[in-house]
């Protein structure tokens, strides 16, 4: 079954990680698990010069994505013109990461801007103070017309998982990304409950492994109809891949 991973990053990650991933890990990994494309972010936030890079190098497996900063000067034109310019095809905001809260009156800039362009936003999920889904649904109320996804849907504590599922339930522009979460069974209760178009399959190398996290979603015993949607459709859709 053709996978679609729709969170994985490149680039050298120091401090408490101690660890890279780079291009020839990222073809290998994909070769290994019949990943036909990869949504790609940076390392951190001024990191997008490697996605551009890595995109130029294979096209046929990535798919850029620019991590920003709501705050750092010229972060607008930045969007734009990775966006316009050297086709970029979502924009990430990792409000844990970048010290702010998701709900911020100043995210919403860059939100509408995303909308103008017609390209989703993923938003890290799952810890507090900065990115819990309740403040990313306030977000998503804000912005109705824009797709939001919760990367992580909650991440790996039980209560926070529930809390994506309840507001991606009561949002219908926000969607969920299951790299991390820590329940099969929560991922199949997004697909029934939240939507069967709304459930993205994910990794987040190189932080997780490709073979757990592609195992977790096959465990939901979901109908192979249903985890082609996860593992492929959904992203392939939302991307207009």
């Amino acid at each position: 079954m053709k996978i679609i991973d729709a969170h994985s990053h490149i680039g050298n990650f120091g401090s408490w990680a101690r660890f890279d991933f780079d291009i020839p890990r990222l073809r290998e990994q994909m070769a290994e698990f019949d990943i036909e494309k990869t949504l790609l972010t940076g390392a951190n936030c001024h990191d997008n010069d490697s996605v551009l890079a890595a995109f130029r190098e294979a096209p046929d497996l990535v798919v850029p994505v620019a991590w920003v900063t709501p705050t750092d000067p010229g972060v607008m034109a930045e969007i734009r013109r990775r966006v316009t310019q050297e086709g970029f095809r979502a924009v990430k905001l990792h409000p844990l990461f970048d010290a702010y809260s998701a709900d911020d009156d100043f995210v919403d800039p860059v939100i509408d801007l995303a909308g103008e362009l017609g390209v989703p936003v993923f938003v890290h999920s799952g810890h507090p103070p900065y990115s819990l889904p309740w403040q990313i649904a306030l977000l998503a109320e804000r912005h109705p017309a824009v797709p939001i996804v919760l990367l992580h849907m909650g991440h790996a504590h039980g209560v926070y998982v529930d809390a994506a599922l309840k507001m991606a339930r009561r949002h219908p522009n926000l969607y969920l990304e299951t790299s991390g979460t820590s329940m099969s069974i929560k991922i199949r209760e997004a697909y029934d409950t939240v939507g069967n178009d709304r459930v993205l399959f994910g990794i987040d190398s190189p932080f997780h492994e490709p073979s757990v996290e592609i195992e977790k979603t096959r465990a939901t015993h979901l109908p192979d109809a249903a985890l082609r949607r996860i593992y492929h459709d959904n992203a392939a859709k939302l991307l207009g891949l």
